[in-house]
């Protein structure tokens, strides 16, 4: 069992010899002062960046809040020693210290910025993970390059990560938690977040009228899902979106037998059996007193989101057409080898594809057996054709038709989503940028996964990046890119960051921009082209609510 510690005793246990050290050669301290007192970050003299980590902006969901929408901080903190990250939300990786009281969220800001008197553009990281896991300490995700590399360019911007709940804890379903009002709580948090940004960003140097949502996976999911909230009402959150590697996954009603089975788990598996037949109030009122231990030991495996009516009222593939979703300008890409993540393996006839291709990757349903007959004819069985893709004839799994699961899997999941979103946006008059990550890290140790899901996060924050030229360069020209959007709504770098072509928007003629170290280009987005639009006009769709 994972232990959870108190965000507030995770500080005290810092080695305090080793940080006085720390801050009399790198760093130095700084403050800033809000409603709830004064932050007190710290000011990373190598960098010239100030970072302010683990500021709380809500009530801790602990208690008689778990399983509640979270409510924004009324307490004072004082002074609030900002200077490494909070515990990450339980879930269901092993990611650091944990705890139920996790609502923090990080800022990384230029070192000038108080002096310049400014409000900088601010772009909002959402960590990926499936729903279930992902944390804003990821080191793959620390902001102090993006942050420099901001300034370096010309165009400086704050850099903000936010830790929201997963799993069972932000992602509870069942007809008891529909009908007391408590569904998607981790998106709700994320939303509390951005609310808290737009009441404090400015003591920061931030302007809220310019703020950016960029995430990865499930964090791009969360995006997409903010700018189709309550039926696409804008709120005057963000202005802009960048969307990589995210499904489009068919959303369902959150009472289904699996959802609702989860719920279960926690009365009838755990010393709230006797209230089973109890009203919703009375489960729920159990179920926040039970031990974390006993909590986390006995409840089921199937959360997510799922519809609403009110934050989340359709799937993203009836939203978009239906023009239910905030207009802003939006960067959406995929990588090139999505499916290693999702496919089945050891698959050696095409008899074998057809029962993992109708039940897919997080679907609800199976797909109709003519859908799945249709679509994997559409791939070719030749493994010079598949995924991971440019690898010839080499095996690199078991089975001899891996490579086709593979290219179906990652088109079901990422790519054709990403092609779908880009598509519907250009074609409402949106500002959309499309891009595909293409490039094997210097260091790849399974090159087996060729370019999966994740591999563009070290380039997309300069972090973690091999010390090797063409790696270094397109980490700096991919952040500077993002860097760039944040600040302009325009991704293009200029004169500032020569080596990438001019990225143009995503229009008619489908162009979008191919990363890669050794020569990035500009490329139309027609890759496996019947493939991909049966799945976005047959599969996306199936099953969607």
């Amino acid at each position: 069992m994972k232990k959870s510690v108190p965000i507030f005793a995770l500080r005290v246990r810092s080695s305090i010899l080793l940080w006085i050290l720390y801050t009399a050669t790198h760093a130095t301290s700084v403050s800033v002062h809000i409603v709830n007192g004064t932050v007190q970050g710290v000011t990373d003299n190598d960098s010239g960046i100030e970072k302010f980590l683990g500021i709380p902006f809500a009530e801790p969901p602990v208690g008689d809040r778990r399983l509640r929408q979270a409510i924004a901080l009324e307490q004072s903190f004082g002074t609030l020693e900002a200077d490494e990250f909070g515990p990450s939300c339980i879930s269901a990786k092993d990611q650091g210290p944990e705890s139920e009281d996790c609502l923090t969220l990080n800022i990384w800001r230029p070192s000038s910025v108080a002096k310049a008197n400014v409000s900088l553009p601010v772009l909002v990281w959402l960590y990926g993970g499936s729903l279930t896991s992902g944390y804003t300490a990821d080191p793959r995700n620390e902001a102090t390059a993006m942050t420099r590399i901001s300034s370096e360019i010309g165009k400086p911007i704050i850099v903000v990560s936010v830790n929201y709940r997963v799993g069972p804890f932000g992602c509870l379903n069942g007809a008891e938690m529909t009908e007391l009002g408590l569904l998607n709580l981790g998106m709700l948090d994320q939303r509390l977040a951005l609310r808290w940004l737009q009441d404090n960003i400015e003591a920061f140097g931030g302007d809220p009228a310019k703020v950016t949502l960029a995430g990865q996976s499930a964090g791009a999911v969360s995006i997409y899902s903010h700018m189709m909230a309550y039926g696409g009402r804008d709120d005057g959150l963000f202005r802009g979106a960048i969307l990589q590697s995210g499904g489009a996954f068919p959303l369902t009603a959150p009472n289904t037998t699996a959802f609702q089975s989860t719920f279960d788990s926690l009365i009838t598996n755990t010393t709230c059996s006797p209230l089973a037949n109890s009203s919703a109030a009375d489960k729920l009122k159990c179920i926040r007193s039970l031990p974390l231990e006993e909590f986390e030991a006995k409840v089921g495996p199937s959360t997510g989101q799922s519809v609403d009516g009110g934050f989340t009222r359709t799937s993203i593939q009836r939203a978009l057409p239906a023009g239910q979703y905030v207009k802003v300008a939006t960067i959406v890409g995929s990588n090139t080898d999505e499916g290693t993540t999702s496919a089945p393996s050891g698959v050696n006839k095409t008899e074998e594809l057809v029962d993992p291709v109708s039940r897919g990757f997080f679907r609800p349903q199976r797909l109709p057996n003519e859908t799945v007959s249709a679509l994997i004819d559409l791939y070719p069985d030749s493994p010079r054709l598949g995924c991971p893709y440019n690898t010839g004839d080499i095996p690199l799994t078991p089975g001899r038709l891996d490579k086709k699961a593979c290219s179906i899997f990652g088109d079901i999941v990422q790519v054709g989503p990403a092609r779908m979103i880009a598509q519907t946006l250009a074609q409402d008059g949106v500002p959309v940028y499309r891009y595909r990550f293409n490039h094997l890290g210097y260091n790849t140790s399974i090159v087996s996964r060729g370019i999966t899901t994740g591999s563009e996060l070290p380039y997309t924050f300069s972090n973690n990046v091999p010390e090797y030229a063409w790696d270094q360069n397109l980490a700096y020209q991919m952040t500077a890119a993002w860097a760039s959007f944040a600040h302009d709504l325009d991704p293009n770098v200029g004169k500032a960051v020569p080596g990438l072509p001019h990225w143009p928007r995503y229009g008619k003629e489908a162009n979008t921009i191919v990363f890669n170290g050794y020569g990035s280009s500009i490329q139309p987005d027609n890759d496996r082209s019947d493939g991909i639009q049966y799945i976005i006009d047959n599969v996306l769709t199936d099953g969607a609510m």
